[in-house]
């Protein structure tokens, strides 16, 4: 994490930072300054992501825009799941109205998945960092459940139950998903909760109760560890027994991804408990002005994607009636849709002739000459979002 090429690939968690802000107020943005029709912006925003992001030979995505640099490709692996995500929901929005836009959004998930998401030239999903391969495995168990191609599903496991859960071990840390085979030996909640929600989702395609119990014991170990029972807060990972680094939104929003996952498996109150402490700690204490903080002072860095991993999963919760009351979802619901306004409407640059970039901070536009994927996947998830809240 020293030279700045390695760091594209190597900062996508283990970063210290705790980011507090002042208290949400849910009431505090709900109205646009004018209309927004969420689906032609999320229409908008696709098409950035696909024509000045994607190499469409390839169904891959280049760090920087128009693949100024062909070189920094390569080093954006774990990204490509979160622009592909991005596809996949676009997909499912169209799908049943533009078979033809939905045509060519399933050859970029084929493509995307014969060039192994850009895996640095590998034949396979492997990858010394555990949670770059779980997100892979994430999005490739999205891919099969929106197209039902069959091979997604099959390399979506064996990437799993070959590389991911085998570096589960029982240590000094009390067990644990090991961050990295190239670095020292750290239990991450970046690994962990990914980890707990591919197991989840495996279990939910295959119904193998060893996909269960795998997030049940990932899950338990990350609760007993890194989670603060007290405050909602997960902090960041262990090492040699001892618990570092602050609550980051990437982390806060994986924990209770997983937490509402095993509940609606379960029935085990104590996971609706959890992930709604989770959610609450990112809302109070890791905003300002109820924005989501930026967690990062420069567009091209792998923190720039975190706010985008806590939405996805904030909105499957917010649109849960059957396990949230509708206090906490109205609650979840109104943050969403405080951010997305933001965003929509101060944070991105729509005059005739922009490059409608993103920027890390959502209150800010970006007008650098350079976009960079990180970014512009974060902000993209929130709007797509916004369609689905």
């Amino acid at each position: 994490m020293i030279l700045p090429l390695a760091a594209l690939g190597l900062s996508s968690c283990g970063i210290d930072g705790s980011y507090t802000g002042e208290m949400y107020d849910p009431d505090s943005r709900l109205e646009a300054p004018y209309d927004i029709d969420w689906n032609a912006a999320a229409d908008s925003v696709d098409n950035v992501l696909t024509s000045r992001f994607m190499d469409p030979e390839k169904g891959t995505f280049w760090i920087i825009n128009d693949n100024v640099d062909p070189g920094l490709s390569t080093y954006a692996y774990w990204p490509q799941a979160h622009a592909m995500d991005v596809i996949v929901d676009a997909y499912l929005r169209i799908r049943d109205t533009d078979a033809e836009r939905a045509a060519e959004y399933e050859n970029y998930m084929r493509l995307w998945h014969q060039n192994r998401a850009h895996n640095y030239n590998s034949p396979d999903y492997y990858n010394a960092y555990t949670d770059d391969m779980e997100w892979i495995v994430m999005t490739l168990l999205r891919m099969y459940e929106a197209t039902n191609v069959q091979e997604y599903l099959t390399y979506a496991k064996q990437t799993y139950d070959d590389w991911i859960i085998t570096r589960w071990s029982d240590d000094e840390n009390g067990g644990g998903i090991r961050w990295s085979l190239d670095a020292a030996n750290s239990k991450n909640a970046c690994s962990n909760g990914p980890g707990a929600i591919c197991a989840m989702r495996l279990y939910e395609f295959t119904r193998d109760e060893k996909y269960l119990d795998d997030a049940k014991r990932i899950y338990g170990w990350l609760s007993a560890t890194l989670y603060n029972s007290s405050t909602g807060a997960v902090a960041d990972n262990m090492s040699g027994g001892n618990v570092n680094g602050g609550a980051l939104s990437y982390n806060q929003g994986t924990f209770m991804g997983a937490a509402h996952m095993l509940y609606k498996a379960t029935g085990d109150l104590k996971y609706k408990t959890e992930a709604v402490k989770a959610a609450e700690y990112q809302m109070d204490n890791m905003t300002t002005d109820g924005i989501m903080n930026s967690e990062t002072g420069t567009a091209n860095s792998d923190n720039a994607l975190f706010k985008g991993i806590f939405i996805r999963y904030a909105v499957l919760m917010a649109n849960d009636e059957e396990s949230f009351d509708a206090g906490f979802r109205k609650e979840l619901a109104d943050f969403i849709t405080h951010n997305a306004i933001t965003a929509w409407t101060e944070g991105i640059d729509k005059s005739e002739g922009s490059d409608m970039f993103f920027n890390y901070d959502w209150t800010t536009p970006y007008n650098e000459f350079y976009g960079y994927l990180q970014p512009q996947v974060s902000g993209s998830t929130l709007i797509e979002a916004m369609t689905r809240l």
